[in-house]
């Protein structure tokens, strides 16, 4: 298998600009649109949320933001449903992240 740096080893040779633009290039290759979920893939979701809330387990969320995929992990303490918020902690951060319901694109359980 050949080992090779890819464009790292070619910047010394380029301009600047040529630089940045491949650097925007690929953050732009990374973003995704926000998907819109039908009524039988919201259901689910919403079920294993109210599993992993009542069962007080530890879960992995995958939340977009911003046209990235964020992941967090933690135990859901709180709901606020007339906010459509969760409040997600993370025990090794010790951090409380409020993240919105509807920016949720999956949920795992973890046991």
């Amino acid at each position: 298998m050949i080992r090779d740096r890819g464009n790292i080893k070619w910047t010394a040779m380029m301009l600047p600009e040529h630089v940045q633009r491949l650097r925007t290039w690929q953050q732009e290759t990374q973003q995704i649109a926000k998907p819109a979920f039908d009524e039988w893939t919201l259901q689910a979701l919403e079920e294993e949320l109210m599993q992993a809330y009542y069962g007080k387990k530890e879960v992995l969320l995958e939340v977009w933001h911003q046209r990235l995929s964020t992941q967090y992990r933690g135990v859901i303490t709180k709901l606020k449903s007339e906010e459509k918020k969760i409040c997600l902690y993370d025990a090794k951060q010790l951090v409380n992240n409020w993240i919105e319901i509807e920016f949720i694109l999956c949920i795992k359980v973890l046991e």
